[in-house]
């Protein structure tokens, strides 16, 4: 699966991580997968519940250092 897309958001703040996020996966057609790369600490919380509430399925799979990645899967 190294064909899928990571988009890196670390250079963005609240609530423009979220937002650029939820574009990336709204760009993505159903069970489409994406990894966003962002902030470890609250933008992890942020971005992770967010896109949990609109329905896409997330899922942390790695914290080195100061970044975070959440696999996102579009589900709606």
């Amino acid at each position: 699966m190294s064909d899928i897309k990571q988009v890196d958001l670390t250079l963005f703040g609240c609530p423009m991580h979220y937002i650029k996020a939820r574009e990336a996966v709204q760009k993505l057609a159903l069970e489409q997968s994406i990894e966003l790369l962002v902030n470890t600490g609250d933008a992890v919380d942020e971005v992770f519940n967010s896109l949990s509430k609109d329905g896409q399925q997330c899922e942390i799979t790695s914290t080195e250092g100061l970044s975070t990645i959440i696999h996102v899967r579009r589900k709606q």
